[in-house]
């Protein structure tokens, strides 16, 4: 809290060089300074009510400064001073000279509170888990309690150098820090008895970022030109994660018995460069760019505990080909992009873009040789090229079209084909916009594509690789019958049918409609509002299927399945000027999401449930102005989330005897209502 209260004040003092240099001559000045405090109630899980931002008690501060003297200029801005999701941004200058820029940004990502684990070590890269007969019998009060959160911080700065030419040069630096702990899925094994089953564990985070950019470039009246190269360096600083089976403390205190690879340490370079010509015969601009990156990183089994000494499970890996892993991938691209319009009323666009990803990372056979990494070391090129053109028709209609190919090419060492050796698209679009009516204007656009896919449709190949088509159809209308009323409605319908798809999914159909409307009943009050609702349908079914491995057959129930999902959202605000100097907002906000399941198989239960959520939001306040510079706002905010999480029927911390597992209780009750009062004061000057 003290932290929060001192950052506060401190704004305070960085407005007096504006305000001394206010009263230079040629001198301008402006800006503001907020400062503010908040109480805040919440009931249920304060998480997820605060899981991208800060809303705790708290006093916090907001800046905004700009100083302008003949062609210098100046700017800060301050943003949530004080409190978690705080940011900071400074930039100035010489116009036509150099440019210069700091940045300063933190937010933490709050997965959940006072979660509980059984374990040992929590926050360390060594967890050890007790006996389940031991876990069990220790009440849940007695478990560790930690938080998972994730905090990230970014830092840099920027200058820039033209000295008042067409050439100009710039150099960056920004660092990226992550550091925390979130929830991670591990694989327990009780030695006593050999029952297995998944838990959670927290893992710990700590990653640097560094990234170095350069960029040189021309700026002239038909030509820009530019070269820049980035050298970026990922350093985690907890690569490993190791726990121990559980076994007892005296087993654990000696061995290791598994190990979590998390990312490793990596270098990312690239260059680029890229060229637009302005002015061309037919009224044409041309653009071109390309570039070339290499991404490389590197660990050996010394580092994983896998030397078959310390876990029984590692002897499968005694036979690898090789102990360390050279991750090696290169990204080469180039697109090429020309902008015309030969004639009054038609402009076009044609275009190409190319991408290649080239993966050669080592492949690591185990298991004496009969397995392998090949089918995750992808490969892929991709081509697309397409034009689009618009023409103005008579009565202030106009008419665009445009087509597209792509052309995505996969592969690996061995040529596996999942998820598919290639993808073709084809694609074709027509719109249409009238806006004759000076209080209409209406648009209507169809798109159709078709995917061709080279592989055989098969349970292993992931439904939106597989051949397909998809139609999608968009109709929107924007109304001002009145002077004091606008009004929006927009409705989509998509439908993609998967044409060989006979072990996946099947059909998907999607509509969304979308209303608006704003009143102005008269200059001191508007009134707005708005309803949404999205509904999607999808149809999967699943054949018969047999496969051999390892010379045994497993056979593959059928099963159908459709999912409905169903989501409205709608809401209301309005604006009263009560006085020349008191404004009230008010706004409300409602939105809902309702699932339905049709799961058929004769081997299981059917099954009906879907996750379901609901999330109201009430805002109201009220600002009074004193004169105009200094105001004041008081305000109020309600929030109420609730969730029906199929996945925690019946949850429970302790182990199963059957099925070792272990959790937090994160995301179990997400249900939250929230109270915020803040008052908060502005000065201009």
């Amino acid at each position: 809290m003290k932290k929060k209260v001192y950052s506060a004040m401190i704004l305070l003092s960085l407005a007096s060089p504006a305000l001394a240099a206010a009263t230079e001559d040629q001198t301008e000045a402006h800006g503001t300074i907020e400062i503010g405090g908040q109480a805040v109630h919440t009931n249920g899980d304060k998480a997820r009510f605060q899981e991208f931002r800060d809303v705790d008690d708290s006093i916090f501060g907001a800046m905004q400064l700009e100083v302008q003297k003949g062609a210098y200029h100046f700017q800060f801005d301050a943003d949530k001073v004080g409190q978690d999701d705080q940011s900071y941004y400074l930039q100035g200058g010489e116009y036509g000279n150099f440019k210069y820029k700091f940045n300063y940004s933190d937010f933490t990502h709050n997965y959940g509170f006072d979660a509980v684990s059984p374990a040992t070590g929590i926050g360390t890269t060594r967890l050890v888990f007790p006996l389940p007969a031991t876990a069990a019998a220790t009440p849940v009060s007695q478990w560790s309690r930690f938080d998972y959160s994730v905090d990230h911080k970014s830092y840099g700065g920027e200058f820039e150098l033209s000295l008042h030419s067409p050439f100009y040069v710039k150099a960056g630096v920004e660092r990226r820090e992550d550091s925390g702990s979130r929830p991670y899925s591990a694989y327990l094994r009780d030695v006593a008895t050999a029952n297995r089953g998944p838990a959670e564990i927290p893992e710990p985070i700590s990653t640097t970022t560094d990234t170095l950019n350069l960029k040189a470039g021309y700026l002239g009246k038909n030509i820009s030109a530019s070269l820049a190269g980035m050298i970026s360096s990922f350093s985690n600083d907890n690569k490993f994660l190791y726990y121990d089976d559980l076994a007892g403390a005296a087993a654990v205190s000696t061995t290791v018995d598994r190990t979590e690879a998390f990312a490793p340490d990596n270098d990312y370079k690239k260059v680029a460069a890229d060229l637009a010509w302005r002015d061309l015969p037919l009224k044409s601009v041309l653009a071109i760019d390309g570039s070339y990156a290499h991404l490389t990183n590197s660990y050996s089994t010394a580092d994983l505990n896998l030397n078959g000494t310390t876990w029984a499970g590692a002897s499968g890996f005694t036979s690898l080909n090789r102990t360390t892993f050279d991750g090696d991938i290169d990204y080469t691209s180039a697109s090429v992009a020309l902008a015309s319009n030969p004639i009054d009323k038609l402009d076009t666009k044609i275009y190409y873009r190319y991408l290649d990803r080239d993966n050669k990372s080592s492949i690591i056979s185990y298991d004496s040789g009969n397995t392998d990494n090949t089918d995750r070391l992808m490969s892929y090129e991709k081509n697309d090229t397409g034009i689009d053109a618009g023409y103005r028709l008579p009565q202030k209609t106009r008419l665009e079209a445009g087509y597209e190919y792509l052309k995505l090419n996969r592969s690996t060492p061995e040529g596996d084909g999942i998820p598919a050796n290639s993808t073709t698209d084809n694609s074709v679009y027509v719109g249409v916009k009238n806006s004759a009516l000076d209080w209409l204007t209406a648009k209507v656009r169809y798109k159709h594509l078709k995917r061709d896919s080279d592989t055989i449709n098969t349970a292993e190949t992931p439904f939106y690789y597989q051949d397909q088509s998809r139609n999608e159809w968009m109709v929107g209308f924007d109304l001002a019958p009145v002077d004091t009323l606008d009004l929006g409605l927009d409705y989509t319908y998509k439908r993609i049918d998967y044409d060989a798809s006979v072990d996946s999914r099947q059909d998907d159909k999607r509509h969304s409609v979308y209303l608006d409307a704003t009143w102005r009943p008269s200059k001191r009050a508007t009134l707005s509002g708005f309803v949404g609702y999205e509904t999607v349908k999808t149809d999967t079914n699943r054949v018969a299927n047999s496969t051999t491995t390892n010379s045994a057959t497993l056979t593959t129930s059928p099963y159908s399945q459709q999912n409905d999902d169903d989501f409205w959202s709608y809401g209301l605000a309005a604006r009263v000027a009560a006085t020349e100097k008191l404004t009230l907002d008010f706004s409300w906000q409602h939105q809902r999401s309702d699932g339905q399941v049709d799961f058929s198989n004769p081997n299981f239960l059917a099954n009906t449930a879907s996750d379901d959520y609901t999330k109201k939001t009430l805002e109201a306040k009220a600002t009074y102005a004193f004169d105009p510079k200094f105001k004041m706002t008081l305000g109020y905010l309600y929030e109420r989330f609730t969730y029906e999480d199929v996945n925690y029927t019946g949850f429970q911390y302790q182990p199963v005897a059957a099925n070792q597992t272990f959790y937090s209780g994160l995301y179990a009750a997400q249900n939250y209502d929230a109270n915020v009062v803040y008052v908060m004061a502005a000065y201009g000057f």
